[in-house]
């Protein structure tokens, strides 16, 4: 593994995975040449993808690339200059969706969904907190989050609204809660321990109108919290295919309210617990994402290696 938090990393990866620094492309480079030849080298996103194939006389791997985001390669100029050369070079492209899939430049050779850690069933109906779990960047729409918090008037009900996420917006948004003297609301910045927001969130709120895929959202489904979402992109491969998910229209406050309102009594709420844990369950579990990531593995070199690895990883699940 390259690149990540120099702090986290390691210790997220444990004693069983090697880790080598890449905070900065020079540095990611520098490791990647260190570690000499592999089999496959996955990257994501567009600088690692560029190291990648610029380095496969040193490490002679087949390359297997991610797309994370519903827009064409290259968020730079020069992302976007070297995007053709990138894709000529490429193993194997993965989606993270099939709304990724389907705003990428070409059909992907895959869609594996992110897969989410099991967890026990954190939520309890007598949580009276709506919780925002996101980077608060404009794409993630928190406006509308907030509009929808106000014209529910759950705080008139005793509920709480709790932002957790840091972001360019964090200001601003701050700002309208005070000129709007709305009431109920926190903003934390950033929380290390999610699971402990999910034990006293008794909704979640995603307002993205073009999220990706949603892991906040697939999280706090594992956890057994109530989702509501905006009624687009990834959203609707996750939440949205719960039956009878309180989804809303983009921007739309009024009736993101409404989505809210709509879980106030105890049996809605857990009913959708319910529901939501056993999406996950059926379709978003690690061992399948697994499954996937091996797959596609195997594609892109056909090593009996690796075939032997998937037949070990299933195996074992089994």
């Amino acid at each position: 593994m390259v690149g990540g938090d120099a702090q986290r990393m390691p210790a997220a990866l444990g004693g069983g995975v090697r880790w080598e620094p890449g905070g900065v492309p020079l540095e990611s480079l520098r490791s990647v040449r260190r570690l000499g030849r592999w089999d496959v080298c996955h990257a994501h996103m567009t600088a690692a993808e560029t190291i990648a194939i610029g380095t496969r006389r040193t490490h002679r791997a087949r390359v297997v690339s991610t797309r994370h985001f519903a827009a064409a390669r290259g968020a730079s100029r020069l992302g976007r200059i070297a995007a053709p050369w990138i894709a000529a070079r490429l193993a194997r492209e993965i989606a993270i969706s099939e709304f990724v899939a389907r705003h990428i430049e070409r059909p992907p050779s895959a869609v594996v969904v992110s897969g989410v850690p099991e967890l026990p069933c954190l939520w309890r109906s007598a949580s009276r907190r709506v919780l925002v779990l996101q980077r608060l960047e404009p794409e993630k729409d928190s406006l509308t989050a907030l509009r929808s918090w106000q014209a529910s008037r759950l705080a008139d009900e005793g509920w709480s609204l709790r932002v957790v996420g840091e972001g360019a917006e964090r200001r601003t948004l701050e700002r309208w809660v005070a000129s709007e003297a709305l009431a109920g609301v926190t903003f934390t910045g950033w929380a290390d321990n999610v699971a402990d927001e999910f034990r006293k969130a008794g909704i979640l709120i995603a307002s993205a109108p073009a999220e990706p895929l949603g892991l906040a959202v697939l999280q706090a489904m594992s956890a057994g919290v109530p989702v509501v979402a905006c009624a687009g992109g990834g959203h609707l491969e996750t939440i949205g295919l719960v039956a009878d998910a309180p989804l809303f229209s983009a921007g739309d406050g009024s009736a993101g309210a409404a989505a809210l309102r709509s879980l106030l009594s105890d049996s809605a709420r857990e009913r959708l617990s319910a529901n939501g844990r056993r999406v996950v369950a059926e379709r978003f579990t690690i061992g399948r994402h697994v499954d996937g990531l091996l797959a596609e593995y195997q594609a892109a070199c056909g090593s009996p290696v690796l075939s032997r690895l998937a037949s070990a990883a299933s195996a074992e699940r089994r």
